[in-house]
Order: C-alpha cells, then sequence, then structure tokens
C-alpha cells in the first residue's frame, strides 16, 4: 500500500499532497522505527506561515495519520508527532514531492529545515503591546476557542477566519460567486474578493459604524499561496494559517499591531487593507 503525504505549509489553498509507492512506505517505516522521540502536540497553538512539517497516512504500515516535524506546530488533530533531531525524515519526505511541490516551495522547505528549532520551553508569550485603536464597531471579539476545535480547525482557512464565516469548505476569495482567482497576484486575488463582497481601502483607520463591517488586510506568497489577517475589537490583529490554530502573533512571535509590517514569513507581499461585513458571500 502506498502513503499518502501532505506538506503543511500553505495557508489559503489547500496543501500540496501525492503518493509514495510500495518500496518508500517500507523505507519510512524503517526510517521511523529507529526515531527514539515521540511528542504528543496535539495541544500546543504554535506554529508559524510557511513550512509546518509533514502528515503521512499508510496505516497497513502502522504509519499514520502521524506528523513528522520538529517544531511546535497544532494542525487540528490528536495525532503524534514524531521528532528525528537530524530532521532526516523530513529530507526525505520531501524528495518523494517530485512535481507535486514547485522548486519555489522545495527551497522554502528546505531552508526552514536548516533553521535551528525554538523548543517549546524556549517559547514565550507574546509581549503586551500597545494596540491601535479600533475603528469598526462591528470588529469580532478575539475568541480563539470556537475555531480551535477539532470539528472546525481542519476545515477552515485564513479567508474563513479574516470574514469570521465558518464554513467547513477551506473557502477560497471569489469561489462562492464564480470569480475565483486564477493566479497568485494581488490584483487577482483582491479581484476575486471583492467579487464575493469585500472592498479596498487605503488604511484602518476610518471609522466603521455599526453594520458597515471590519477591517482585514490580504498578502501574498508570490506565486504560490494567499494569507488573510482580520482587526479585532481590541484593536490589535489576528489571523489563521491554513488548517493550524488561530493566534494574534506573528512569524516573530510578536503581537501584530499592522499586518503591513509583521513578521509573515514568506508571505513577502502585502496587498491591500479591505472592508468585509456580515452580508459578504463565501463558499
Amino acid at each position: 500500500m502506498s502513503l499518502t503525504v501532505t506538506l503543511n505549509v500553505f495557508s489559503g489553498r489547500p496543501n500540496p499532497v501525492w503518493t509514495v509507492p510500495e518500496e518508500g512506505a517500507s523505507e519510512l517505516r524503517d526510517r521511523v522505527e529507529r526515531i527514539t522521540t515521540t511528542s504528543d502536540l496535539k495541544a500546543a497553538a504554535l506554529g508559524s506561515l510557511g513550512y509546518r512539517g509533514f502528515t503521512v497516512v499508510g496505516s497497513d504500515h502502522g504509519i499514520g495519520p502521524t506528523q513528522f516535524s520538529a517544531g511546535i506546530v497544532d494542525h487540528g488533530h490528536a495525532i503524534p508527532s514524531l521528532v528525528a533531531g537530524d530532521r532526516e525524515i523530513e529530507k526525505w519526505l520531501l524528495s518523494t514531492a517530485g512535481a507535486h511541490v514547485s522548486d519555489e516551495v522545495k527551497a522554502h522547505v528546505t531552508e526552514s529545515l536548516a533553521t535551528p528549532v525554538a523548543s517549546a520551553a524556549t517559547m514565550v508569550a507574546p509581549a503586551s503591546v500597545h494596540c491601535p485603536v479600533c475603528h469598526a464597531a462591528d470588529a469580532p471579539t478575539y475568541n480563539p476557542g470556537i475555531w480551535n476545535t477539532p470539528s472546525v480547525q481542519p476545515h477552515n482557512n485564513c479567508y474563513n477566519y479574516a470574514n469570521n464565516r465558518i464554513t467547513n469548505t477551506f473557502a477560497q476569495p471569489g469561489r462562492a460567486t464564480g470569480h475565483q482567482y486564477t493566479a497568485l497576484t494581488c490584483p487577482a486575488v483582491t479581484a476575486a474578493a471583492h467579487s464575493d463582497g469585500l472592498v479596498v481601502t487605503p488604511n484602518f483607520t476610518g471609522h466603521l459604524a455599526a453594520g458597515h463591517g471590519w477591517y482585514v488586510a490580504l498578502v501574498i506568497w508570490p506565486g504560490n499561496d494567499y494569507h488573510w489577517y482580520r482587526q479585532d475589537k481590541v484593536g490589535c490583529w489576528s489571523h489563521k494559517p491554513g488548517q493550524t490554530a488561530v493566534r494574534n502573533y506573528d512569524n516573530a512571535n510578536h503581537a501584530i499591531t499592522d499586518p503591513k509590517t509583521c513578521n509573515r514569513g514568506p508571505y513577502t507581499t502585502f496587498c491591500t487593507y479591505m472592508i468585509t461585513q456580515s452580508s459578504v458571500h463565501i463558499r
């Protein structure tokens, strides 16, 4: 039986998935048997934009679903994470991706695997900051608990979260209105979101009375993926990277006062602020 491998790397789009044939499954099983450290990380809420490990399913080989990563990430599944100190299993899994993963994404993962990983013991809560004033009467309250549950977290992405809408469809900009983006560029994704009812705005300082929505922001990993943030009632911003947990800090573990200036990992292009509201139609 083959293995199904998922590279956990995107926020808006579904993650890359491919199969590893029988002989690869046997090799992975042999590698797993040599691992001595097992860590159950299902309760963790850390992680980042960009590379977050691999998920492998192949029950006939006693593997899966299993998360392979040296990072501390909550993928919304009550599954064990197997940690190999030298990260050789992660490198091997990447080598099986072939054309299912672009060269640019492979380079990002390779770079991530070469970077030392902070342990749970060294991670600290985001420092307190002075949040900007929230000028949107309808801005949601930061309440990650309703999103970080097994029935919701894996099935809703950053676009769902920014629009404060649980659809369990991993919503895509423009899909509900028949104008889904056809390129991973700022103009294409912005136009798709606009077709759903979102409106471009130059900043997040204008007053929005009740019934007129709240502020969100769009960023792009050029050619690969998109990501959304939303401003909460407290004034700071929060987000949900793909299938992982909602959080109110960036890739540097800092509170987000402005998504335009925060640490966004590979999502290097800031596109625009937009206004969304409860009447938008997403799917």
